[in-house]
């Protein structure tokens, strides 16, 4: 299958860009991922489901949420409404004439895609005159953080057998106050430590489901102390990022991400490979990466455009003869 252009990844980026590829008359391919959902994907699914349980919140309703709360359960939950949320993207992408295709992608060469679909294990290869990454990042635990604690991972939380009793998340974007606003509406007593934003709409429903909030971790009396260490709180840090490129095989086509997995791009949003071009969060360095995602998306498609060659015309010159 031979494409203008290929867009890897589930970032709000990513959709912008096959959005506005389709409308640009490019010859556009979704490839969405089965399993390494960016961090924007799982906020999405998490408001979602935070919007669905705060729609009813009887006493009776609550009480079997608390009693009947399992990290498993809770995973489940949290996977049905990622799945509702690509079906949503995806039919929207298809009415716009974008194909999608579903699995893990690595790069074969330059223009060249492997994806291999996790259920049947078949692969299909997609060939791309432009190929943009936009696989976003995903969470990872901080090694010393508060001077409290060993903190883990988000992913921990839905791993064991029991929800914790009381639980402390640090940081603030829309996975770590939609992980707070979930555990606080399955019973779990949560207090996230994330600075104010009056834009972020999962902040405001961690907070109308219960969730303390505050700036500093003093707030709530977590102080480097012998007390303070003796807590019994889970710590789960989401501050530090890493890109989700591990597994697309950039070395193939000459690229190298930096020490967190993220991409070096010019301010045209290109990395050092010619054609292949990194957008979204998962863009580490770059002069224009706070754009919003629309902009960098048309950013990346004035880029591409300027390269396609247009029909011109050689005009020769006209021979006049010296004699009369």
């Amino acid at each position: 299958m031979k494409y203008d252009l290929a867009v890897i990844g589930n970032d709000e980026a990513a959709f912008e860009m096959m959005f506005v590829g389709a409308a640009a008359k490019q010859k556009t391919v979704a490839v969405l991922p089965e399993s390494r959902h960016s961090s924007w994907m799982m906020g999405q699914a998490l408001r979602r489901l935070m919007g669905n349980l705060l729609v009813d919140q009887s006493h009776r309703r609550r009480s079997m949420m608390v009693n009947a709360g399992t990290p498993r359960l809770l995973q489940r939950l949290l996977a049905q409404c990622i799945v509702e949320e690509v079906n949503e993207h995806t039919d929207a992408l298809k009415s716009c004439g974008v194909d999608v295709v579903y699995g893990e992608t690595r790069f074969r060469s330059k223009n060249d895609l492997v994806v291999t679909d996790g259920m049947s294990c078949s692969q299909s290869v997609i060939q791309a005159s432009n190929v943009v990454i936009g696989t976003g990042i995903r969470y990872t635990s901080q090694h010393r953080s508060l001077g409290l604690v060993a903190t883990q991972r988000p992913e921990s939380l839905f791993e064991g057998q029991r929800l914790p009793k009381s639980l402390c998340l640090v940081g603030g974007g829309p996975l770590g106050a939609g992980l707070a606003g979930l555990f606080q509406l399955f019973g779990v007593r949560t207090q996230l430590i994330a600075k104010e934003d009056s834009e972020c709409a999962v902040l405001e429903m961690a907070r109308t489901a219960g969730v303390e909030i505050a700036g500093h971790p003093a707030d709530f009396g977590l102080t480097p102390d012998a007390a303070s260490r003796r807590s019994r709180r889970e710590f789960i840090d989401c501050r530090r990022v890493l890109g989700f490129t591990e597994h697309l095989n950039l070395k193939a086509v000459g690229i190298e991400p930096d020490e967190n997995g993220q991409l070096w791009c010019t301010t045209g949003f290109e990395t050092w490979c010619s054609g292949v071009f990194g957008i979204g969060e998962v863009v580490g360095f770059s002069s224009d990466s706070a754009l919003h995602p629309t902009l960098q998306a048309e950013r990346v498609l004035n880029r591409i455009q300027h390269r396609i060659r247009r029909p011109h015309f050689l005009r020769m010159p006209l021979r006049v003869s010296a004699t009369i």
